[in-house]
Parts: structure tokens; C-alpha cells; sequence
């Protein structure tokens, strides 16, 4: 299950299935936003990573102003319709999310989609994607494959813990996700240009970094994450 897109999401699978946001990367690039007007013009393929005159944190804090009812979980910065923006993704207490762009510019919140549940939105790619749900496919294969040696009561604890996770991250500190994510994103261009050999050494020390973060206590998830944020500032 470990991939360069889940490297860098949370580096390891642990992670980055616990979150309990992976409906949101799921369609990361797949809403369709409507038009708007920032105010910093970009190209699709431009390299705009010094164009920025807000950091990810104040586009996390920004977005948390503005949706008051959620947490920011993940942000990326991206062309949106011609115009450099932070995509932040939010969740709320009912497990639902939605996305904000705000202008890497100015700082101005853009857009914000309706919060909507994960499978209300599975639903509804299957509604419109009949004959294409390959990507759907392959997740649920995964989880099957990940549960598929447990009984009812291991898969009930493992879910447990998962979202223990989740609420892990959702409880940290802007700085402290900020921190992180620019952490993994930086890992991901790494793994991008690493040999096979050296995929597997990275996975392994992060394996062993990580060991047993599921299972420990739900302070203990979060004390440990605070700990790795603070290690890569």
C-alpha cells in the first residue's frame, strides 16, 4: 500500500490511511471549480513554488476562519483556472469535508466547496462514472486485502485506532500539520528521483520510526506526532 502519492500525503501507509481524510485526496484534482479571479497568473506547468506571498500556514489559518466548523487537515499549492491558489481540505465533527482555495496572493478565501460525505460522494462518482471506477476499485481492493486476515473484532479494534489517528492529527497545532506536510511533500520529490533499493531503506527506516503509533494511546498518538513535528522545524 505504500506509494509515492501516500509518501507524500504521511510518508507511511500507517499514517496515511489514519488520518481519516484519504476521501479528499481521493478527488484531490477532481472537483470542478467554478471560475475565479486571483491574483497571481500562472500556467499549469510553471514552476510557481516563489510566486507565494502567503505561507501554508496562514492559508490553513485562513481556511479555519472561514469554515468555522471544521479543521484544516491537508493544503496544497496549485493552479486553479489560471490563477496560483492553496487548496485546503477541512473536516468537521460529523466526518465530513470540503475544500477552500485561498489566493496565494492576497489571501482571500476564493471558493469553498459544500461539506459532503465521503460516501455521499463515492455515490455519486458512481452515479456519474459508471463504466469507469478503476481508481474506487483499487482502493477497495486495498482495504480488503489490509482487513482481509482479521476477524470482526481485530477489524473493529484496527478502525478504532485509525480514527484515534485521525483525531490525532485533526487535534495539532496549523504549524505543527504545516510543518509536516511540507516535510512529506519534500520527501515525495526525493522518492521521485530514489532507486528501488533506495525506496525500500526509506520505507523500512520510517516503518521503524512509526512502530507502534497505531496501537499506542490516543495521547500518545498525538505526543508522538507533536514530537516529529517539532524534530523537522
Amino acid at each position: 500500500m505504500v506509494s509515492k502519492n501516500i509518501i507524500a500525503i504521511l510518508a507511511i501507509v500507517t499514517l496515511a490511511t489514519t488520518l481519516g481524510i484519504s476521501p479528499a485526496f481521493a478527488d484531490w484534482d477532481k472537483t470542478k471549480y467554478p471560475s475565479i479571479e486571483g491574483t497571481i497568473p500562472v500556467e499549469s506547468n510553471e514552476d510557481y513554488s516563489n510566486l507565494t506571498q502567503i505561507t501554508l500556514v496562514d492559508a490553513m489559518t485562513i481556511a479555519e476562519n472561514k469554515v468555522t466548523d471544521s479543521k484544516s487537515m491537508y493544503a496544497k499549492l496549485s493552479p486553479i483556472n489560471g490563477y496560483l491558489v492553496y487548496k485546503v481540505v477541512m473536516t468537521n465533527d460529523d466526518h465530513e469535508y470540503s475544500k477552500v482555495l485561498v489566493d496565494a496572493g492576497t489571501g482571500d478565501v476564493l471558493y469553498v466547496t459544500d461539506a459532503k460525505s465521503f460516501d455521499s460522494n463515492k455515490k455519486k462518482k458512481h452515479s456519474d462514472n459508471r463504466h469507469d471506477n478503476r481508481h474506487d476499485n483499487k482502493h477497495d481492493k486495498k482495504m480488503r486485502d489490509y482487513y482481509k486476515d482479521m476477524t470482526p473484532e481485530q477489524i473493529t479494534e484496527k478502525k478504532k485506532q485509525f480514527k484515534e489517528m485521525g483525531e490525532a492529527w485533526k487535534s495539532l497545532s496549523i504549524p505543527d500539520k504545516a510543518a509536516m506536510i511540507m516535510h512529506f511533500m519534500q520527501m515525495k520529490l526525493q522518492w521521485d528521483i530514489m532507486s528501488e533499493e533506495q525506496k525500500d531503506e526509506k520505507k523500512a527506516e520510517m516503518k521503524d520510526k512509526w512502530k507502534g503509533l497505531l496501537t499506542a494511546s490516543p495521547e500518545e498518538k498525538k505526543q508522538k506526532l507533536e514530537e516529529f513535528a517539532q524534530s523537522i522545524k
